[in-house]
């Protein structure tokens, strides 16, 4: 039998690296109105984008994490394009993700070509 199973006291949870901020969260939900095909203005996904790039800027990322992190909040959704029949689900998050990393890298570098 192993120590923790032995052990008395629970054990601490940990929190995860892959927890989503306030600003993450509502990117993330124009991905998945993106993927179930709901109409979002186009204005609302540039600010909740910018929101994120400035953010992640601000803590010092690179233009390369800042784009790997729009695409591991897009990913939740896009792991549902593996199942028949969303096809056209999968095309319209794929068209929204590509939208928003255009957005975060005009707006990464928006400040150096002043």
């Amino acid at each position: 039998m192993s120590l923790a199973l032995k052990s008395p006291t629970p054990a601490t949870a940990i929190q995860p690296d892959y927890k989503l901020s306030a600003r993450e969260t509502t990117l993330r939900s124009y991905f998945v109105a993106a993927f179930t095909g709901v109409d979002k203005p186009v204005w609302a996904l540039r600010a909740a984008v910018e929101n994120v790039t400035d953010d992640l800027k601000l803590h010092g990322e690179k233009p390369e994490e800042v784009i790997k992190r729009i695409k591991y909040v897009a990913a939740i959704p896009l792991a549902f394009h593996y199942r028949v029949g969303y096809d056209d689900s999968q095309s319209r998050l794929a068209q929204t993700v590509a939208k928003a990393t255009s957005i975060a890298i005009g707006r990464y570098f928006a400040d150096a070509a002043v």
